[in-house]
């Protein structure tokens, strides 16, 4: 059992005894004849779920006279506590979001019953405003903030390239100071983004050390996966220092090793992680499993330095004939590094990239008749930054990460690509069952009882007596990704039952619609 599974159970154990369930339709739902795997690393055991209202009431045998409103037949089936989602866009936008993405049913057809709201450095600062308004006009899914490095920038310096003033870092901590009084999780960042990249490692520190005093998780896109800048390595050790000397837990976003230049380096970074444990920090990483990350054209070929202070700023560098001519030769430089212009296929963007929804980036090229970059920088003027699939990652580094038992399972779900609706299904099912690279239960405990006890997500991602009641139940031969790139927004299939605080979003496999799901604060 791991170490993190071994401190939950004894908790749950003294926090949580079992409940008396005697009293007539004293269940809600009554959930037998499954393998039940609670979440915290053991393995499957035949038990029943009681559920009463919100939470779990007794997961093992059915107590004697005990009834219920509404039993499921799992016999054959496996039973597990909902997904949590550390690194997800699924609900990037709220309170914004239409009725219909607030569902969140490509998150809940998979198995997620809880999302992080501010990957990458893009959560909310107001974050009070933000998880009421989101909760009054309903959720399919809990939600938990991470206040963003990036929108706490961006609010004070806008898209400035230069380094904080004394003033400017004071209005930043503060406004992380605030979020984590309001209930934030921890601080997000994307230092690989614009104009997060323009921070230096000691003013990313000093206003990440704002939420210091109320403990969580530092969660980074960290600056460079591959040879952009500073190099994998060197990003890593840099994103471990600024959680651990700012005393928060170091998470490593959509762990990988991107492009040709690191392929094989897996071990190297999980060794930096070890090391770093080793000597106290508190280290742990999320994946997903697809070869191809998702990205946008101008973050995964665009110089940072052409880019600073907007995109009119982009243009008059780019009309001058020697900074256009600096900018083309780094752009070739990011597309080599990428495997080439026939590994970024472009997969989403504003109504002007319907033409190129589809095509490689070659293929675009050579109907222009003009270079990859050339054409990539063209149509980033034009205002055509679309979203991109870029297959840049190998099988032997995604299995040497999923191995490790500090790395977490995240979808990283963006629209047009298919891991916002496929994550979950496709590890299931290439990952446990049909290769395998790792057991049922580790692949559970990565997607639950691991990231709650990682982030403090409290009576989360296990099942037991006490517990809120986000239970799933399915099929493990007919789960599987519908997704894929060229169809990116099929729904995954195998899910029979997802409830979600007691509530079915997901009945005898179909969706409910039902808006259940919660806003959740740090208390």
């Amino acid at each position: 059992m791991h170490r993190f599974a071994r401190t939950t159970l004894a908790l749950s154990m003294l926090l949580c005894p079992a409940a008396d369930v005697t009293a007539q339709d004293s269940l809600d739902l009554l959930i037998t004849g499954g393998r039940v795997y609670d979440g915290r690393g053991g393995p499957a055991r035949e038990a029943a779920v009681g559920i009463r209202g919100d939470r779990m009431v007794f997961v093992g045998p059915v107590p004697a006279g005990a009834t219920a409103k509404r039993r499921i037949d799992a016999r054959g089936k496996v039973v597990t506590p909902g997904f949590i989602d550390p690194h997800t866009h699924a609900y990037e936008g709220l309170p914004r979001l239409s009725a219909e993405r607030r569902k969140n049913l490509s998150s809940i057809m998979q198995g997620i019953t809880t999302v992080v709201l501010g990957a990458d450095g893009r959560g909310p600062y107001d974050v009070t405003k933000v998880l009421e308004a989101s909760q009054a006009a309903g959720l399919g899914t809990n939600t938990y903030a991470l206040v963003g490095f990036g929108t706490v920038r961006g609010k004070v310096m806008g898209n400035s390239s230069a380094p904080a003033t004394a003033e400017q870092l004071a209005q930043m901590r503060a406004l992380i100071a605030q979020a984590m009084q309001e209930g934030a999780y921890g601080v997000g960042s994307g230092l690989f983004y614009v104009p997060q990249t323009y921070a230096a490692t000691d003013e990313v520190l000093s206003v990440v050390s704002a939420a210091t005093p109320f403990g969580g998780v530092y969660d980074t896109h960290q600056r460079d996966e591959s040879s952009y800048s500073i190099g994998l390595l060197a990003s890593t050790r840099e994103a471990i220092r600024i959680g651990c000397e700012s005393g928060l837990t170091s998470n490593i976003g959509h762990i990988k090793a991107l492009g040709v230049d690191v392929w094989g380096k897996a071990d190297s970074v999980l060794n930096i992680m070890r090391t770093a444990r080793a000597r106290g920090c508190k280290v742990v990483g999320d994946q997903y499993p697809w070869t191809a990350s998702g990205t946008g054209l101008s973050a995964s070929l665009m110089p940072r330095w052409a880019q600073a202070g907007g995109r009119d700023s982009l243009r008059a560098r780019a009309s001058d004939p020697a900074q256009r001519a600096r900018i083309l030769a780094d752009m070739r430089e990011h597309l080599r590094r990428r495997g080439g212009d026939s590994t970024l296929l472009l997969i989403d963007g504003n109504a002007k990239a319907a033409p190129y929804i589809g095509k490689t980036l070659k293929q675009v090229a050579d109907a222009a008749g003009t270079s990859a970059v050339e054409t990539a920088l063209d149509l980033v003027l034009r205002g055509i930054d679309m979203g991109v699939a870029s297959f840049n990652m190998t099988e032997a580094d995604i299995e040497t990460f999923m191995r490790d038992e500090f790395i977490m399972t995240s979808s990283d779900g963006s629209d047009g690509h298919p891991r916002l609706y496929a994550t979950y299904a496709r590890k299931i099912r290439r990952y446990v069952l049909d290769k395998p690279v790792i057991t049922m239960e580790r692949m559970v405990a990565s997607a639950s009882g691991q990231v709650a006890a990682i982030y403090g997500l409290t009576d989360r991602g296990e099942l037991r007596a006490g517990a809120f009641a986000d239970v799933l139940v399915f099929d493990p031969m007919a789960i599987r990704e519908e997704a894929t790139y060229t169809e990116p927004r099929k729904l995954a299939s195998g899910m029979d039952w997802v409830i979600v605080n007691g509530v079915p979003a997901v009945a005898d496999g179909r969706a409910t619609g039902a808006l259940a799901g919660r806003a959740l604060r740090k208390r």
